[in-house]
């Protein structure tokens, strides 16, 4: 087996897609991070970790806490200070590859959140003169629903993220390939109403399951709003190819095939 595959099965051993929510009794109860404006604070371009599709399980140690598996970017993207969440260990090189530094056994990066894969909506378009050819986002904000208030999902906004070498046997005092994935350890948030979650392609807006089947990194819906108008302000002034479009809603897809979320409602 190569070392790219061995680094995926310990992600895949530690985030498994097909489980379902179980919640300990005495994580935190949360109502709404909807207050926390703060979440928002400042716009960097460094290295960062995006949990905006990610599956999450609880922590084998501490099942309040969710292990997420992010995709590692860079761009620019959100969060709460740029100081804080400064990456240690870790690089992109020349080539675009992320690179583990020498002396490192990991990579240190911090979830927040961007518009790296949001998909084409027509209108959301940051310049609608500058729009890349092949661009392959398919990521729209999907809109979930417990009418018993006992929702639940994972919240990565400013997580701590660990990123793996694809070959962990590599030798340390040498720069080496780091994973493309980081594994976030993210809050619980329990009790919730509504909230946000991102989903791959218009297929998944219509999935009745997703909400409440599994626990998935979410977002409070003002909180999230906030933070996509400020973003998209930011990019606007500051273009940046990575990112052309603002994230969009399934609702906003009328246009788009196999959608019926937006007919509906």
């Amino acid at each position: 087996m190569c070392a790219e595959e061995d680094d995926n099965e310990i992600v895949n051993e530690i985030v498994d897609e097909s489980v379902s929510p179980s919640v300990d009794e005495n994580a935190d109860v949360s109502s709404s991070s909807d207050s926390e404006e703060g979440l928002f604070s400042s716009i960097c371009t460094q290295p960062y970790a995006l949990c905006d599709t990610a599956f999450c399980v609880p922590d084998q140690d501490d099942p309040t806490k969710m292990r997420c598996s992010c995709t590692v970017e860079k761009g620019p993207s959100i969060g709460k200070s740029c100081d804080t969440w400064e990456p240690v260990g870790i690089y992109m090189d020349e080539f675009g590859d992320w690179m583990i530094k020498a002396g490192y056994s990991v990579g240190q990066i911090t979830s927040t959140y961007s518009f790296a894969h949001a998909a084409p909506l027509p209108k959301n378009e940051i310049d609608p003169n500058s729009t890349p050819y092949g661009y392959s986002g398919d990521v729209y904000l999907k809109s979930c629903m417990n009418e018993t208030g006992e929702g639940v999902w994972a919240d990565c906004w400013d997580a701590p993220c660990t990123v793996l070498p694809q070959d962990i046997n590599a030798d340390i005092s040498t720069d080496r390939l780091a994973s493309p994935y980081a594994v976030c350890d993210c809050g619980l948030k329990v009790n919730q109403s509504e909230w946000y979650i991102g989903v791959h392609g218009t297929e998944a807006c219509d999935d009745p399951d997703l909400c409440n089947e599994y626990i998935i990194s979410g977002a409070g819906l003002l909180s999230t709003d906030i933070g996509v108008k400020k973003l998209a302000e930011f990019i606007k002034e500051n273009p940046d190819p990575t990112e052309p479009y603002k994230e969009g809603h399934c609702d906003d897809c009328l246009d788009c095939a196999s959608n019926t979320s937006a007919e509906s409602s």
